[in-house]
């Protein structure tokens, strides 16, 4: 990916873009020489600021709690978790900030998950840092963003899955997450989940994410929830 440049002037700010008054960002990436060089372009432009940074999951919820940012600016793969868990933690620690997610992942389902869960614009990491500026400055003021082609695919997307939730909540559910809630059901934990699918913790609280997404819901515990409500069952092996 591209590192920002800190020797590039401040964007343009035409005066619908201008800021009230200064807009705290907080930096959250796990790639420290991306993370310092963004936070050093983003201190340039005069109306951002504070700009602090944080380098995990974990981090990130202890300064959002304490600082309470105005815009975070939020990637979806970190060392120590996903994103996309730390926007429940954002929408209850500090339910003003809104959410930049800036990110190399490209899923549709992920990016469905980020704004079920309050993100307010998908970005590559590929993106003009001027551009990236100006969606911040939107997003303070209540805007949202995504590219066409994103957006194209998210409603297309959104409405498969309307459609296939006016039959059954469970229809739009992939094989893979359907056995993943099978477990669920079961009562397996997510490290058991894990183990007998042969897979990673991370790849399971993706499933786990996708599942909070699709079937509208808010945590797990719902998942299991609507799942026994539409006739899944406890697998007899384990009864």
């Amino acid at each position: 990916m591209r590192t920002p440049s800190t020797d590039t002037a401040p964007s343009d700010m035409a005066p619908s873009d201008m800021a009230p008054s200064d807009i705290a960002v907080l930096v959250v990436d796990d790639h420290a020489l991306f993370t310092e060089a963004l936070r050093a372009r983003l201190t340039q432009e005069p109306d951002l600021g504070p700009v602090s940074v944080a380098y995990g999951a974990r981090e990130a919820a202890e300064r959002v709690a304490v600082t309470h940012p105005d815009v975070v600016v939020l990637d979806v793969v970190l060392d120590d978790g996903s994103g996309i868990d730390v926007l429940d933690h954002l929408r209850e620690a500090s339910p003003t900030s809104r959410v930049v997610m800036l990110t190399a992942v490209e899923s549709v389902d992920d990016v469905v998950a980020a704004l079920t869960r309050g993100a307010r614009a998908w970005l590559p990491k590929t993106v003009d840092t001027g551009h990236l500026v100006r969606v911040i400055r939107g997003v303070n003021r209540g805007e949202a963003w995504l590219a066409p082609d994103l957006l194209g695919r998210v409603l297309a997307d959104l409405a498969a899955r309307t459609t296939t939730r006016r039959s059954t909540p469970l229809a739009g559910l992939s094989p893979r997450e359907r056995e993943v809630l099978q477990f669920m059901v079961d009562g397996l934990s997510r490290t058991e989940i894990a183990a007998r699918l042969g897979v990673s913790g991370n790849t399971v609280r993706t499933h786990l994410q996708h599942l909070i997404a699709k079937l509208g819901v808010h945590s797990t515990l719902e998942c299991v929830a609507v799942a026994l409500r539409n006739g899944l069952r406890a697998s007899d092996a384990l009864n």
